[in-house]
């Protein structure tokens, strides 16, 4: 690895929004595995969709990301923080979650309801 390669993966992993590395998730006994070994890297700009079958992981995932929950092993890192080590209720001042469960009146917009929180 040359500086210059090592200067450009130095200035991705700042630039992340969102990272997970070596996720894992286990959920009310040791063999019921919800997440297993993911890593997942968005940075500014890039928008994602997840997609997948009833019980894959999706809801996991997102809970995850708003630090509603911890992984059983791996890292989460939203902001540049690493979850475990910031102020829950500072990170969450600063991210937002518009659940598909949600009741939201018609004429909001997705952006108009992420900010009443």
């Amino acid at each position: 690895m040359t500086a210059q390669t090592a200067r450009s993966q130095a200035d991705e992993d700042e630039a992340a929004v969102l990272r997970l590395q070596d996720v894992g998730v286990r959920r009310f006994t040791p063999d019921q595995l919800i997440l297993d070994g993911v890593d997942w890297t968005v940075r500014p700009g890039e928008h994602w969709a997840l997609l997948g079958a009833n019980g894959a992981g999706k809801t996991t995932l997102l809970r995850l990301l708003g630090a509603l929950m911890h992984p059983t092993t791996g890292t989460v890192e939203v902001l540049g923080s690493r979850l475990g080590r910031v102020d829950v209720r500072e990170l969450r001042a600063r991210i937002g979650h518009v659940n598909s469960a949600q009741r939201v009146p018609q004429d909001l917009t997705a952006h108009a309801v992420v900010l009443t929180g």
